[in-house]
């Protein structure tokens, strides 16, 4: 493992492109989401729709959060809303807004300079990334941006191309966290892996089998951990970029027939991060 020799500064810019919301260019919605949003204040935000005649607490939340930003509330009937959303799980709460602003990977890159504190000095444990090699279902992103959140992760890397989109998909399986949790945006991740590990950063990729096993692994140094797509896992250049693969043993694989062979990506993120952010 080497030693840092580049240090960037970081870099924020937002991306106006077809990745910020999915179906419907402009909107979000869900109670979970449109509150993180309200609260997080990092889209561009235009206005509020909410579902007339519902009085539940947290609509009547939304509605404050709203006016005292000086957004605009309309009241809309549901059936409105689903139109609207095309049938989205909207429960009676729509946000005009814009994309989820991303960060370049000069600003990931720029995590490598964390050094080790000095003896009995009290300092930040170092960082990790979680980045995604083509992972596609939005749902499996917005849950790993949960674990991610949940566990202290320092954000999420994603490939420029074929990547799940920010939708609102991705912000309700996220249960809200997306709207704050750092999501860094890569031209080419294999380069960008090569690029972090002369930052730094330590790589770890993971795989069914044949990695390092999950248990006897700790890292003391900055880390990048890619996972990989919903069926293909890593790409062969992605896991070639990686200094060790690491394999989530699966004791009920010898126990009965209804054993899988594999876990779900956002599954094996959050028993990864549950680990790699606790043994530290």
């Amino acid at each position: 493992m080497s030693t840092p020799r580049h240090r960037s500064g970081p870099r924020r810019r937002e991306r106006t492109g077809p990745r910020g919301q999915g179906p419907t260019t402009g909107l979000l919605w869900g109670l979970n989401a449109v509150e993180a949003a309200l609260e997080a204040q990092r889209r561009t935000l235009r206005g509020l729709q909410l579902r007339s005649g519902a009085d539940s607490d947290k609509l009547t939340h939304l509605r404050t959060l709203a006016r005292g930003l000086g957004l605009p509330v309309q009241e809309r009937a549901g059936a409105e809303l689903e139109v609207l959303t095309h049938g989205g799980h909207h429960q009676g709460a729509v946000l005009e807004c814009g994309p989820l602003p991303l960060l370049d990977e000069h600003a990931a890159l720029a995590l490598g300079a964390w050094q080790p504190p000095e003896p009995e000095a009290s300092a930040p444990p170092p960082p990790l990334l979680v980045a995604l090699d083509q992972v596609e279902d939005p749902r499996n992103l917005g849950a790993v941006v949960r674990s991610g959140a949940a566990f202290g992760a320092a954000g999420l890397v994603v490939p420029r191309d074929h990547s799940a989109p920010l939708s609102t998909v991705a912000a309700t399986a996220s249960a809200g966290a997306l709207e704050r949790f750092p999501v860094y945006e890569v031209a080419n991740l294999a380069r960008f892996l090569e690029q972090a590990k002369r930052h730094g950063f330590w790589v770890a990729g993971t795989g069914a089998e044949g990695g390092e096993p999950l248990a006897g692994y700790t890292h003391d140094r900055p880390l990048v951990l890619v996972l990989g797509n919903e069926g293909r896992g890593l790409r062969p250049l992605v896991a070639r970029s990686c200094d060790l693969l690491l394999t989530i043993p699966l004791p009920g694989r010898g126990i009965g027939p209804a054993a899988p062979e594999s876990l779900n990506v956002s599954a094996a993120a959050a028993v990864l991060l549950y680990h790699l952010m606790t043994y530290r």
